[in-house]
């Protein structure tokens, strides 16, 4: 068939050419039109504002939590239309298709709205039998505003008929008119009138649909409850007449009066609701706004909402002899009232249970499901982070990941991709899972060593495995040269692109833990240069058992010992909660208590704190998570409270070792451990991840764990970031390890030696 059309498609346009070979040159053939394209770098900087405004209705539209609406598919449907943009309108008009799928006329692209100058009038005047009263004007101060409304208020009192003129010129007028709607407020109504309740989008944190979690985040609706405005005593029953614009506020008392059967709406252009509710509103590059609504009305069955009586264009005559002005006073002669609305359904009220990401399994997802996870990763981070400053210039890294992510090849690339977005992210929890297996491309397995960065050097520091290292002819202190001949250099920048921290000590660590990793089973060739400058070549077997985040500390070694000088230890690394009270039995009689904490514990801080808190200490931390309502974040903080006290107290000094291996629960264990003993900290800054973690899942099975709250000292001091500075500095050497000493405990040691109170000296002794 291919051959077939072939032969047809040249036999036809062999006949063409032949023909217009025959009519000669004058026969004028219309040129195809060229149509301009946008190059990669517009593209992509198009589809990141594309993906800005999807983000904030994702996170902040009601629709998407009352009303089955695809809005990944609405994301994915404008793509095109933006990747070809080479102007702001057809970028505008991509826009403006995406916000249609939500089929709200208030979420929409607009100008800003251009002031609409009315000529001044008396704030009250009377028409017939008809009070007027226009509050289209400024003040000077609050002071100036009050006694006017005061002043208003006998008008008001003997008024039945009135026309409320609140078309504003502009929003200074509008801001000044909404405070006097809540002085007149009371003298407004002549019955009981109850507003519309008002409900939003609230997100405590960032809720996990699937994936790990260890904290209680929480996505919910929250109900501003409606207010009932009561007239004051004797008020004679009015109609009202309110004269709106787009410039109008409308608070609660204007939403409340026109729930009255006595008071109609009539709008000078058209009407929307986006001075009623909130909005959030995103700059567009030609200048204009993509409006997102923020919060919706409830109104009762059979309520009229905000539907005009009468609408008249927004350009029409604004005085006496105008088509609004005159409507007003035909409504108000025309009969006893409005008749009742119907066909007006009330809003659902349960909140939807959205499904989880339909596009998780996809192996390898096309480019629009590509840039999707891009846009969904970038706005949980841009909302849902904690710490704002590890996000750096968080603006200019989404177009650089959108260009990244369209030229992903397969999936190997596209997952390169999402963890070189998440390394953006300076957080020491940032953990990427592909199809529910953590760092898969690059660390299926490793090898039974532990290499530590030390002096800029990347050294083996444990042999896990001591018979396979002797083997093999390593020994404590050799340095890594080269892997599979490749220069350790040259692998270890390729990791630091791909692996988040805190700070660029804990980045080290976890380069060091995973440099010699790769597939499981397969065997990896390692150059070491021995202590005496000898190289030497190891062929190692890889294994997942090996992986640090997957390897069980040592059940046969004890996790505790006494030391010289009365002094005891505990390994927070290996002392389970159980042993708590076990390990301080048999230090009872210390005069000191060394803890390690250079790695992660095993639960032990809060029957630990419960066991040292001389200090009668409730707290030790002050805890902030990200509080989304309506679009607009804030800080919901906290403090954490130690347990209660429990069995007799430990009164001895108390040293906890610490450096970037202390992450997570073992920052939180050291913030404990000091608050309720006043423990002294000695070694390097801990890693800077602390708080409950959560997590965010992309098209193509991965998800992305991170720090989901930020954890302060009790002072305020961060501990996110830059970690938990020591009290006593001290860093392993490349001579001491290859001794066989451990320099920080020796340096733990020696402060233990003076008397409590002395200064602390924060140099490091030089080796013996």
């Amino acid at each position: 068939m291919e051959h077939a059309r072939g032969g047809w498609w040249f036999a036809w346009t062999g006949c063409v050419s032949l023909w217009a070979w025959a009519l000669g040159p004058g026969l004028a053939w219309a040129e195809e039109p060229v149509v301009p394209r946008a190059t990669a770098d517009e593209a992509a900087r198009n589809v990141a504002v594309l993906g800005r405004v999807w983000g904030l209705v994702e996170y902040t539209h009601p629709a998407l939590v009352f009303r089955e609406v695809d809005w990944d598919a609405a994301l994915v449907e404008a793509l095109p239309e933006a990747l070809a943009a080479t102007a702001p309108p057809a970028l505008e008009h991509a826009v403006s298709g995406m916000l249609r799928r939500l089929d709200d006329p208030l979420t929409r692209v607009e100008d800003t709205p251009a002031p609409t100058p009315r000529a001044p009038g008396p704030l009250s005047r009377w028409v017939g039998d008809v009070l007027v009263v226009d509050l289209d004007r400024t003040y000077a101060n609050l002071h100036a505003l009050h006694p006017e409304m005061r002043a208003l208020e006998p008008e008001l009192a003997r008024a039945r008929r009135v026309i409320l003129d609140v078309r504003a010129s502009g929003p200074e007028q509008a801001r000044w008119m909404e405070m006097a709607l809540g002085f007149l407020e009371t003298s407004l109504p002549s019955e009981p009138l109850t507003a519309p309740a008002e409900r939003f989008r609230v997100y405590s944190g960032f809720p996990v649909q699937r994936g790990p979690s260890s904290g209680g985040f929480t996505a919910s609706v929250e109900t501003r409850v409606s207010k009932t405005f009561t007239p004051a005593p004797g008020t004679p029953k009015r109609s009202w007449v309110l004269l709106v614009n787009g410039h109008t506020p409308l608070p609660p008392p204007l939403l409340a009066l026109r729930a009255s059967p006595r008071t109609w709406l009539v709008a000078q252009g058209a009407l929307d609701e986006s001075t009623a509710v909130q909005v959030k509103r995103l700059r567009l590059p030609g200048g204009r706004d993509a409006v997102v609504r923020a919060s919706e009305h409830v109104f009762p069955a059979g309520s009229p909402g905000l539907r005009a009586d009468v609408t008249v264009p927004a350009d029409a005559p604004t005085g006496d002899a105008g088509p609004a002005f005159q409507a007003a006073l035909r409504l108000l002669r025309s009969g006893p009232g409005r008749a009742p609305a119907r066909g007006r359904e009330e809003s659902p009220s349960i909140p939807r249970e959205r499904p989880a990401d339909a596009h998780a399994a996809m192996p390898y997802p096309t480019e629009p499901y590509r840039l999707l996870a891009v846009i969904r990763f970038w706005n949980v981070m841009r909302f849902f982070h904690p710490d704002p400053k590890a996000l750096g210039d968080w603006d200019a890294v989404l177009p650089e990941a959108i260009a990244q992510a369209r030229a992903a090849t397969d999936a190997r690339e596209y997952a390169r991709v999402l963890y070189s977005l998440a390394a953006r992210v300076r957080d020491g929890h940032i953990f990427v899972a592909e199809a529910d297996v953590p760092l898969r491309s690059l660390a299926e397995g490793t090898v039974p060593l532990v290499l530590r960065a030390i002096e800029g050097r990347f050294l083996v520091t444990e042999l896990p495995v001591p018979e396979a290292a002797r083997a093999a002819g390593i020994s404590l202190g050799d340095q890594v040269v080269a892997v599979d001949g490749e220069p350790v250099a040259t692998r270890a920048a390729r990791l630091r692109a791909l692996l988040g921290a805190s700070h660029p000590a804990a980045l080290e660590a976890r380069v060091a833990s995973l440099l010699l990793a790769g597939a499981d089973g397969a065997s990896v060739e390692v150059l070491f240069q021995g202590a005496d400058g000898r190289m030497k070549e190891s062929r190692l077997l890889r294994s997942r058992d090996f992986l640090p985040f997957l390897r069980e500390p040592p059940r046969d070694d004890s996790p505790w010992k006494m030391l010289e000088d009365g002094v005891g230890y505990a390994d927070l690394r290996l002392l389970r909660a159980d042993s708590v009270d076990a390990m301080l039995e048999a230090m009872k009689d210390t005069r000191a208590l060394v803890l390690d904490l250079r790695g992660y514990p095993q639960g032990s801080a809060w029957a630990l704190a419960s066991r040292l808190n001389t200090r009668g200490a409730t707290s030790s931390a002050l805890i902030s998570r990200p509080l989304l309502s309506a679009g607009e974040v804030r800080e919901l903080r906290f403090q954490d409270t130690l347990p209660a006290t429990r069995g007799p107290l430990y009164t001895g000094r108390v040293v906890v070792l610490v450096d970037e291996r202390t992450l997570s629960q073992g920052e939180y264990t050291a913030m404990m451990l000091r608050a309720a003993s006043g423990a002294t900290l000695v070694g390097a800054p801990t890693a800077g991840a602390v708080g409950d973690t959560t997590s965010v899942c992309l098209p193509g099975n991965v998800c992305v764990l991170f720090t989901g709250q930020r954890l302060e000292l009790p002072d305020g001091q961060p501990v996110q970031g830059p970690g938990l500075r020591p009290d006593v500095e001290a860093r392993p050497t490349v001579r001491g390890l290859r001794a066989g000493r451990d320099e920080v405990l020796e340096r733990a040691l020696l402060f233990l030696r003076a008397p409590p109170g002395a200064p602390a000296r924060l140099t490091q002794s030089a080796p013996r």
